[in-house]
């Protein structure tokens, strides 16, 4: 009997680690990481930056099929609200990719660090909990090499102080 209780005692706590294990990816949130040209970093999570004023971009990607809906906050509004003025910042993602982006460019072309993806918040499996994208249907010049390499996905920092 005691063998049997513990064998049912194993068996339950590895269904618990599968189902945590599975569901954990799915769950978004996140948390960002802003440095400032000073080198002050600042942490916002997705629910402050989703009490700033929203922006949605309807586009097709070349990593996803048939166009999507993507909401986020406009570049102009986060620099100015967390106070990163350069003229060029690093984005990195979880993975630790990383590329110099113009702030202008961020600024200027309509990008918005997305939080949602066809109204869901996205897991790191689909590319979350942040995502640099541009209105890509909008203008041929925004499906070229550079601004693909611009759409970090898997957003972990925006650093001015490079």
């Amino acid at each position: 009997m005691k063998k049997m209780m513990k064998s049912a005692f194993k068996l339950v706590a590895m269904v618990i680690a599968l189902i945590g294990f599975h569901v954990a990816p799915s769950v978004a949130g996140g948390t960002l990481s802003m440095t400032r040209v000073d080198g002050e970093t600042v942490h916002v999570s997705l629910e402050e930056l989703m009490k700033l004023q929203a922006t949605e971009i309807s586009t097709s990607t070349q990593w996803t099929d048939g166009v999507q809906k993507f909401r986020g906050v406009a570049f102009d509004t986060l620099f100015d609200t967390y106070g990163l003025k350069a003229e060029t910042v690093r984005v990195s993602a979880l993975n630790d990719y990383n590329v110099m982006v113009p702030a202008d460019v961020l600024r200027n072309d309509g990008a918005i660090l997305a939080y949602h993806l066809n109204d869901a918040e996205m897991s790191v499996r689909e590319k979350g909990p942040f995502w640099v994208i541009f209105p890509y249907d909008a203008d041929a010049r925004f499906q070229t090499d550079t601004y693909w390499a611009y759409s970090v996905w898997q957003v972990k920092s925006v650093d001015a102080a490079n």
